[in-house]
């Protein structure tokens, strides 16, 4: 019963609510409007994030950096294009938030073939690792659209960033609780196992640590804010890659498996290793990133506290 209300039943019930989102946002009336302009919706977004006392300095960067040649365009169109979706800045978070639960339903019911035959049938569940892998990235870059529509329609709300924020913290934790009930992280070696689920949950906490450092920061008066590597575009970067990995592989194997079974032995050794470490150095890759990220990040947020500090003394 419990298998059947969670293969079945919770898919549907997602895509529901999807369908729900989509149609409410069609039949709502849409007045014209007049939008601002790309230049002036990254001076925006600067200063919200702190860098209002330098304001010039900041843009002239960001125009030549890979935020603001790739990331900012994508979330300046998506969100002018969501607009016309009749989509308002809540409705794409909630979309966020279901679409990472089809991720997490996703990985779960791929890892049921994860230990099937390596060349006749753990190929067709690990194929499907590459359309999630671009789902992924796909959800990776709307996360950023829910704020610059609250932006570009000017109805930024501190309700909203609460909102927005409590479901990024939950989309960060369906992203990696979904390998615990899988085999992705149990690794045969020397003819035993070897169980690195304690390193997902690392993983989640140094995130959950990260993005608490920033939030707390901010509610101290600290408003300027400094990008690292563990941001959460990064991170479902870094989410994407190993993916496709394992889903190019499988492909591979399933591909020539259908040609000729026996010229798919050729794939063995290869397709072996990728599929037995191919999540692990997913984990640790991501692991090294948030450690990496996370110390700069509170040595940042401590000296500019404690200047804040030395100034209130003075």
């Amino acid at each position: 019963m419990l298998d059947i209300l969670f293969e079945i039943v919770f898919p549907l019930v997602l895509l529901g609510l999807l369908l729900i989102i989509f149609i409410s946002g069609i039949i709502k009336k849409k007045p014209e409007r007049q939008f601002m302009t790309f230049h002036e919706f990254i001076k925006d977004w600067l200063g919200d994030h702190g860098q209002a006392h330098k304001l010039d300095e900041q843009f002239e960067q960001m125009k030549g950096d890979i935020a603001g040649k790739m990331y900012m365009p994508i979330t300046y169109k998506g969100a002018k294009m969501f607009i016309k979706l009749g989509l308002s800045p809540n409705k794409v978070s909630i979309m966020n938030l279901i679409f990472s639960f089809l991720i997490f339903y996703a990985i779960i019911m791929l890892g049921k073939g994860h230990n099937l035959d390596l060349l006749s049938q753990q190929p067709f569940y690990g194929s499907w690792f590459i359309p999630l892998a671009f789902f992924v990235l796909f959800t990776g870059i709307i996360d950023g659209i829910d704020g610059s529509i609250a932006r570009l329609l000017d109805i930024k709300s501190k309700s909203g960033a609460w909102f927005d924020n409590v479901i990024d913290r939950i989309s960060d934790t369906l992203l990696l609780v979904c390998f615990i009930p899988t085999s992705f992280m149990i690794l045969p070696v020397n003819g035993s196992y070897l169980d690195f689920r304690w390193m997902v949950w690392t993983n989640i906490l140094l995130i959950f640590i990260y993005e608490y450092m920033r939030a707390r920061h901010e509610g101290l008066g600290l408003h300027e804010t400094k990008p690292y590597m563990g941001e959460r575009i990064t991170r479902f970067l870094v989410c994407f890659t190993f993916f496709l990995m394992y889903g190019v592989s499988s492909f591979a194997v399933l591909i020539s498996y259908s040609i000729n079974p026996v010229s798919a032995i050729k794939w063995t050794n290869s397709h072996s290793w990728l599929t037995t470490w191919t999540m692990l150095i997913f984990q640790i890759s991501l692991l090294i990133i948030m450690v990496l990220s996370a110390i700069p990040f509170a040595r940042y947020i401590w000296k500019n506290l404690k200047k804040m500090d030395n100034t209130k003394t003075d």
